[in-house]
């Protein structure tokens, strides 16, 4: 088989009108690491290495279903025969018989084998798939971490420099000591953020290394700003339901489970067994060849088991009309958490560009005397919280965007031939 790595710009899924390659409907976003890496690390997850597992599992069985049931059966015995007033003598016989599957269930069993093996090669794309959602939100999150504790650095060092200022000025008699104790006041609180924002952000980097270990994340980190995706919103859940996983694995479930439902309706008429017999009496006196048939009775046994397949299979049916509900509803969730999120963040950014305005405006008015310090503070406390309000936002937009282009296999998509 011949391995093929579809990425974001080189996906090339065949469209269902003209078979023509689709183009991507996102830009692969440049603060993820190469591709190549970040395909290493999945298929080298346990939930992926569990799927492929099971895909071996699963052609075994489809194997074993081409095979049959029946097989091959070789039976001798060998006697010592004393007859009175006659003599001894040595016989045997021999016998070899083999079960015939009647016509029809072989195919079935074929059709069987072959939707199993669809299934298990859907879940480990859906594995690989699930795998590389929980690395997006871990490595978005744990970029969000390292930026929100430059952040809360820049703004300790921000009050850290006015309290240095405002105890020269006071020595100078030049400023209140009730000013000097709001600054210090200001300062001890952003150190105690700046504490917890520097435990988050190991706490991440920890979580992502443990769960993904081949991948290294740089030293720190800054997420650019989000960019709409190149397909319209209106066009991705759709996408997002024609290229589900989830769907096509519950579906050759079900064919599956159908399959072997007509395969059990038909094992109501049991397979005969089909032998040749040959034996030697009397010291080979008598010798003989023979054919046998041997034909079960049809019991309650088979017509139970019918039936239990009958339900399994029922099962599966509404299992996958429950997963493609599901899936419709996440994909439309996806769209409108993608838009939403898209929208919050140009808000936020606007809001951090009026606040740091604001604020410089309110620090050179304090400078000329026009403002007190109180003013300041809050003017650089409420920046600060503008930035970090931004970030949350900038945070949540990339990873609803890289959720809806995941969830349509725009990105880390391996496929076989």
């Amino acid at each position: 088989m011949i391995r093929r790595i579809f990425i974001c710009v080189a996906v090339a899924a065949a469209t269902a009108s003209g078979g023509h390659a689709a183009e991507p409907g996102i830009d692969r976003p440049p603060f993820l690491p190469p591709d190549a890496a970040v395909l290493e690390v999945l298929d080298a997850s346990p939930p992926v290495a569990l799927a492929q597992g099971r895909l071996s599992q699963a052609r075994a069985e489809a194997r074993q279903l081409v095979a049959g049931e029946h097989e091959t059966t070789f039976t001798a015995t060998f006697d010592d025969r004393r007859v009175r007033g006659d003599g001894d003598y040595s016989e045997w016989s021999g016998q070899l018989s083999r079960g015939l599957r009647l016509p029809g269930k072989g195919r079935l069993d074929r059709a069987a084998g072959m939707a199993g093996v669809r299934a298990a090669e859907d879940a480990v794309e859906d594995a690989r798939h699930q795998a590389s959602l929980d690395f997006v939100d871990r490595w978005v999150r744990w970029m969000e971490a390292s930026e929100r504790h430059a952040i809360d650095a820049a703004e300790a060092e921000t009050y850290a420099r006015e309290v240095q200022a405002l105890k020269r000025r006071v020595e100078l008699k030049d400023a209140a000591l009730l000013e000097l104790q709001e600054a210090q006041g200001a300062e001890a609180r952003t150190r105690a953020a700046l504490v917890q924002s520097a435990g988050l952000e190991r706490r991440a980097r920890v979580e992502l290394v443990s769960v993904f270990p081949g991948l290294v994340p740089p030293a720190t980190a800054t997420l650019p700003p989000p960019s709409a995706p190149r397909r319209a919103f209106d066009r991705w859940a759709a996408l997002i339901v024609e290229r589900s996983h989830e769907i096509s694995m519950a579906r050759a479930e079900a064919d599956r489970e159908e399959t072997l439902a007509r395969r059990a309706r038909l094992d109501r008429a049991p397979d005969p067994t089909i032998g040749v017999r040959t034996f030697s009496e009397r010291g080979g006196d008598e010798t003989g060849v023979g054919v046998f048939v041997s034909i079960p009775f049809s019991g309650p046994r088979r017509s139970a088991v019918a039936d239990r397949q009958a339900g399994i299979a029922a099962q599966a049916l509404a299992r996958h009309a429950l997963v493609s509900r599901e899936i419709r509803a996440t994909a439309d969730t996806d769209v409108v958490a993608a838009e939403a999120a898209l929208a919050a963040w140009h808000d936020a950014e606007t809001a951090r560009a009026a606040s740091e305005v604001a604020a410089a405006r309110i620090t050179r008015a304090y400078q000329l005397g026009e403002r007190d310090l109180s003013d300041r503070l809050l003017a650089e406390r409420q920046a600060f919280e503008a930035r970090r309000f931004e970030l949350a936002a900038r945070a949540e937009a990339h990873r609803t965007l890289l959720r809806m282009a995941l969830d349509a296999h725009e990105l880390w998509l391996s496929e076989e031939d």
